[in-house]
């Protein structure tokens, strides 16, 4: 029987018993992970889509009047994503307008761009939403959100759903909302170094009890913070009553930029996206360059090198990472340098 033959007849059969050959495989233990390009969005082009976007679709329409960023290097079956586990979106909300009480098992933060004067609820703690500040709904908090401003309010949606989509732990769930747990008050957490203990009528979750960080406070901590070698300042949002992620699994970041310097190059497993908060400047990440300026959104897949480098004044940079998932599974590695 001739050898063409005979692979044949053994690739059928193998086929028919649902197995491959691994030795056939053309790609052998590649010896860097493979990782996307980085991507990035323009708010001078998304922008203006806002407007479209609230004259084309009312709130009877859309729960929540959200626009996605899609990210073409990545084939996600339902939805969009930015990154590997991470979505975002830019949200609009106009006065008088409220988005519908719903929970999730994904973890959610809200960063404002635009306006003031909304409201998110969260778990019964009503958090002001002004410029800057930053709210998080973690997984399994009861959220809604409220406007009660005189000009529309525009925020950036982050979630970790591309993850729970993959390991198949997605769950909704619709209202009325109810059984809060007993959470102390965020003043309860004003002076560092002093953490409340759990009590009769107050549980630790295993996410930040402070579902709000006021953008004055983020930039007061900034001024008070000696930069880096390289001029840099990187602030974590962090859970007061621990000191960890401000949500289990969802890591995020403010980064100030000097004017003129670059990063020391950095390196991680995690992948994680940048909102430009405020400044001008440039990424390296790999082998591409990414301008960007205000409200700008890019990604920083893992396994790329990257370097930021502001103009003028300085820059801060809002950073969002699945990297406290790879660090819990010990997957997490990291090069600075």
């Amino acid at each position: 029987m001739a050898e063409t033959q005979i692979q044949d007849e053994f690739h059928e059969k193998m086929a028919a018993a649902g197995v491959k050959a691994l030795w056939e495989r053309t790609m052998h233990n590649p010896r860097e992970p493979v990782s996307e390009p980085p991507r990035a969005w323009r708010w001078a082009e998304i922008e203006p889509l806002i407007d479209m976007a609230v004259a084309e679709t009312g709130m009877d329409v859309a729960e929540r009047r959200v626009l996605s960023l899609a990210n073409p290097d990545l084939d996600i079956p339902a939805g969009a994503s930015v990154t590997t586990n991470l979505n975002a979106g830019i949200q609009v909300l106009m006065p008088g307008e409220t988005a519908r009480v719903h929970r999730h098992t994904a973890n959610a933060l809200r960063f404002v761009l635009e306006g003031g004067n909304g409201t998110t609820t969260v778990d019964g703690k009503v958090c002001p939403m002004n410029k800057g500040d930053l709210i998080l709904t973690p997984g399994g908090t009861w959220h809604e959100h409220t406007h009660a401003g005189d000009s529309r309010i525009v925020w950036l949606d982050s979630l970790d759903v591309p993850f729970h989509r993959a390991m198949h732990t997605q769950f909704f769930d619709p209202g009325p909302a109810g059984n809060f747990p007993p959470l102390p008050p965020d003043e309860a957490y004003l002076n560092g170094g002093l953490i409340p203990q759990a009590g009769p009528g107050m549980q630790a979750p295993a996410y930040s009890p402070q579902f709000r960080y006021a953008w004055e406070d983020v930039c007061a901590t900034l001024d008070a913070m000696p930069p880096a070698e390289d001029g840099s300042k990187t602030l974590r949002y962090a859970n007061p009553a621990t000191g960890g992620p401000a949500m289990n699994i969802f890591d995020v970041y403010m980064i100030e930029l000097a004017g003129g310097e670059a990063t020391i190059p950095f390196r991680t497993t995690a992948n994680g996206f940048c909102l430009v908060v405020e400044g001008e400047g440039q990424s390296t990440i790999g082998d591409q360059i990414i301008d960007w300026g205000p409200y700008d959104v890019f990604t920083l897949p893992h396994w790329n090198r990257y370097s930021h480098k502001a103009s003028g004044d300085g820059a801060k940079l809002f950073m969002g990472t699945d990297r406290e998932i790879l660090r819990r599974l010990d997957l997490l590695r990291e090069e600075r340098g």
